[in-house]
């Protein structure tokens, strides 16, 4: 019995035995799973340090990967508070190397992923950083908290403003408003495309008119080029007179220096000083009394209805001058090429602006489709009205226009009938956005143009949009262009080095 039970406890003891040795090799292998996990950080000791500093470095954790190009290369070792900023020390990998002008942000691994440090390669392929030694250029994060502010913010300013509009549009009287502004406007076109038709053959007539002035200039100019000619011969040769004249004088003042000549021992003379300081204390003292008011020139100086008059007198010049310079002329050519149709439309515009912020515009144009008029014939005792397309004759422009910021409002004549138009600007008035309505006829729908115009050069323009886009009688085409503009001083310049031709 006793050898049973020595059997039976060697057999439990051996059963335990088993189980610890199960225990041990599980934590032995737990020891070794967590080695290889952390074995690239505890491969970072040889490496050297660098640092850079963000002015927030939320969610960024200690032993967060450093990347470069999406390859990891180092580790954060340390992130902490200095000078009110985020202090991030990395550890970067012996066998890297970072250019002293790379550039540091901190990224994060998707939309919800971890914080890492992600270094941009500069450009100085022969400087590099040194252990202890900093990151200059940083690209900080954006703080979401912050943009969510601020769209929250927008958002109320918006509905703030949907509702004032719908206040004051959704009403029976915002309503009746619009509906009376739409009125006035109709009825002003229609009184406008009357005046014009009314005053077609007056118009012809200026444009007659003006076409002969402009002959009878031209045959003045070729009648009189041989005399323009000898006006600049003799320019020339009082050119050269004068550089005579000159080499004169320099000889004259050599001669002064040496004490030659009657001018030149008169500086020269001691007495002849004398007589001149006197006189200067002469006039020191006439100064003095007219500084103190005394006598008939010191009163009048002095005196502040005198001056103030003098005030008032300069400050009307003045005003009449600057009137003067802020008189502006252009004069513009503008040509359109319809896609639709193969054929091209030309403006030719006069703009006058007395104003900065106002300006008259007068113009023809000729447009190869026609106007849209109605013809009416009688055959018989029958009469039928018809609409046809006038493809002879030019249209007019005459508008009135007011500049609001970087908005012009504009009205009038546009293509010989009542309309108006709108113009946007913006990049320095280099672009400009236009939208005009014209032609507000009950036989058709109304012509709507669109286009945008941008600044090439100085006095050169390229244009594109789309005309009558609305148009029910196939009228409608996209088109492009150029413009060509001058100022009355480039006008004056164009005149004036104009070379005029010899026989």
């Amino acid at each position: 019995m006793p050898e049973e039970s020595a059997k039976k406890t060697i057999f439990r003891l051996s059963t335990e035995a088993k189980v610890g040795l199960f225990v041990l090799a599980a934590m032995i292998l737990l020891a070794y799973m967590s080695f290889q996990a952390g074995k690239q950080s505890l491969g970072l000791r040889r490496g050297y340090e660098i640092s850079a500093v963000f002015d927030n470095a939320s969610g960024l954790q200690r032993d967060a990967t450093v990347q470069i190009a999406g390859v990891e290369v180092g580790r954060v070792i340390e992130v902490r508070l200095s000078n009110g900023k985020a202090l991030v020390i990395l550890k970067i990998q012996p066998n890297v190397q970072v250019e002293k002008d790379a550039t540091a942000a901190i990224k994060t691994h998707g939309v919800l992923g971890d914080k890492y440090v992600e270094i941009t390669p500069g450009k100085q392929k022969e400087a590099y950083l040194e252990g202890g030694e900093q990151i200059t250029h940083v690209e900080q994060q954006a703080d979401i908290d912050r943009l969510l502010t601020q769209l929250t913010n927008i958002a109320n300013n918006i509905q703030g403003i949907t509702s004032s509009l719908n206040r004051v549009v959704g009403s029976q009287k915002g309503e009746a408003s619009l509906a009376e502004i739409i009125e006035n406007t109709r009825q002003l076109t229609k009184n406008l495309n009357a005046v014009v038709a009314n005053n077609q053959e007056n118009l012809r007539a200026v444009l007659e008119n003006t076409r002969q002035l402009s002959g009878n200039l031209n045959r003045i100019v070729t009648q009189n080029d041989q005399k323009i000619a000898q006006v600049i011969d003799n320019l020339q040769g009082a050119t050269k007179d004068m550089q005579k004249a000159f080499a004169n004088l320099s000889e004259i003042s050599d001669e002064i220096k040496h004490g030659e000549g009657t001018l030149g021992q008169l500086v020269k003379d001691k007495t002849t000083i004398d007589k001149l300081n006197n006189t200067l204390a002469s006039l020191q003292e006439i100064t003095d009394k007219i500084n103190k008011g005394k006598g008939t020139l010191g009163k009048l100086v002095n005196d502040e209805e005198t001056v103030n008059n003098l005030n008032e007198s300069l400050s009307g010049i003045n005003r009449y001058i600057n009137r003067a310079e802020q008189f502006r002329t252009f004069l513009s050519y503008r040509g359109e090429y319809l896609f639709a149709h193969g054929d091209a439309k030309s403006y030719l515009e006069l703009k006058i602006q007395p104003k900065e912020d106002k300006f008259y515009v007068l113009g023809v144009n000729t447009d190869p489709r026609g106007k849209l008029t109605e013809k009416v014939y009688t055959t018989g005792n029958v009469t039928t009205t018809v609409d046809e397309y006038d493809q002879s004759g030019l249209e007019f422009d005459a508008q009135i226009a007011k500049r609001y910021s970087n908005v012009i409002l504009r009205g009038g004549i546009l293509e010989s009938t009542g309309g108006v138009g709108m113009d946007y600007l913006t990049f320095n008035d280099k672009l400009k956005l236009s939208f005009e309505a014209f032609d507000f006829s009950q036989n058709r729908r109304t012509h709507l143009k669109t286009w945008a115009e941008y600044q090439l050069f100085k006095h050169v323009y390229l244009l594109a949009g789309w005309d009558d886009f609305i148009s029910n009688q196939g009228n409608s085409s996209p088109f492009g262009g150029f413009a060509i503009r001058f100022e009355d001083e480039d006008l004056k310049y164009l005149m004036t080095s104009t070379p005029i031709p010899k026989n």
